[in-house]
């Protein structure tokens, strides 16, 4: 029997450089749907796994703010923006009163700055030496100073938010065309649904543009319930997860995990909660910006007032 959910999300806080291996272990296992095996021990034997892979696109969801004196010395970092994750700007410090540049980036971006530009200075400040390209270093810039992780008191581009959202394939398909975010997503190749972990059926989104009840939905329900009968019939002949999925329809649940900097998330906000955008894309991205209005209310209010409250 097919199982029916609603979309739903939630935003994954990251607060604390010690946090950001078990933050990034919480957002990678959506991605084989294995967070039953998080353990007080998992964390790191999971990254190095990745890491080894060279599948590094997991570790985009933790970022870290920089500053550096603003002085010659420090200046050719502005020379670097063309990695992608990174982001540098100069702006006032409100606690020193004077400017500063800062540099704001994920965890792949400042792995990239290491192997493309030899400097390690970012990765040494973290201080986790899972993730150094170089253990022994010298620092290539002055008076470097990490601020925070994923929140900071300079401008929206250097203040990112991580959102897990259950959502149908349908929407993700739309909402990864943003290329300036970061995504993790439930592989339906490496996970099989007729497993007993699955609960042995398929699992569909509650479809929020079928009215209920009507023999439009009647009809719908039927064919995700002909869809799980083959699916499951194609498992038991020996069908493996990437031929299973060849079946699956854009209602199948899939959840998401999404990292972006609030200046990308305004951009999103402004396309996907548009009446323009599809009915389920903008159910999710709305339920997302319900909760960021929450936590930034000056950065969201004008969108928040714009598609929600009025």
């Amino acid at each position: 029997m097919v199982k029916i959910v609603k979309a739903e999300s939630e935003i994954y806080s990251l607060s604390r450089k010690e946090d950001i291996c078990t933050h990034i272990e919480k957002c990678g296992r959506i991605c084989y749907k294995s967070e039953n095996k998080i353990s007080e021990e998992t964390a790191i034997p999971f990254i190095s796994g990745i890491l080894k892979s060279g599948h590094e696109s997991v570790t985009e969801h933790a970022n870290v703010i920089f500053t550096l004196p603003k002085q010659a010395e420090n200046m050719k970092i502005l020379t670097m923006k063309d990695v992608r994750g990174l982001n540098i700007s100069i702006e006032e410090d409100p606690l020193i009163n004077k400017e500063v540049i800062v540099v704001s980036g994920n965890m792949r971006a400042f792995r990239d700055i290491a192997r493309q530009y030899g400097i390690h200075d970012f990765l040494t400040s973290i201080g986790n030496p899972l993730f150094y390209i170089k253990a022994e270093a010298e620092n290539s810039f002055i008076g470097l100073k990490l601020e925070s992780v994923q929140n900071s008191r300079f401008s929206e581009m250097h203040n990112y938010l991580t959102t897990h959202t259950v959502c149908d394939l349908g929407a993700y398909k739309d909402i990864t065309r943003h290329r300036l975010a970061s995504f993790s997503i439930e592989s339906t190749r490496y996970c099989n649904y007729s497993k007993g972990k699955f609960g042995s059926e398929l699992t569909m989104i509650e479809p929020c543009n079928i009215e209920k009840p009507s023999e439009m939905y009647d009809e719908w329900l039927k064919c995700m319930e002909s869809i799980e009968k083959s699916y499951m019939k194609m498992a038991e002949l020996g069908g493996k997860g990437d031929q299973l999925r060849m079946l699956l329809p854009h209602s199948t649940k899939a959840d998401m995990i999404m990292s972006a900097n609030i200046v990308e998330w305004r951009h999103v906000f402004s396309l996907r909660c548009h009446s323009a955008a599809h009915p389920s894309v903008q159910l999710v991205m709305k339920k997302m910006l319900s909760k960021f209005y929450e936590i930034y209310p000056d950065f969201f209010e004008d969108l928040y007032n714009k598609f929600i409250k009025e």
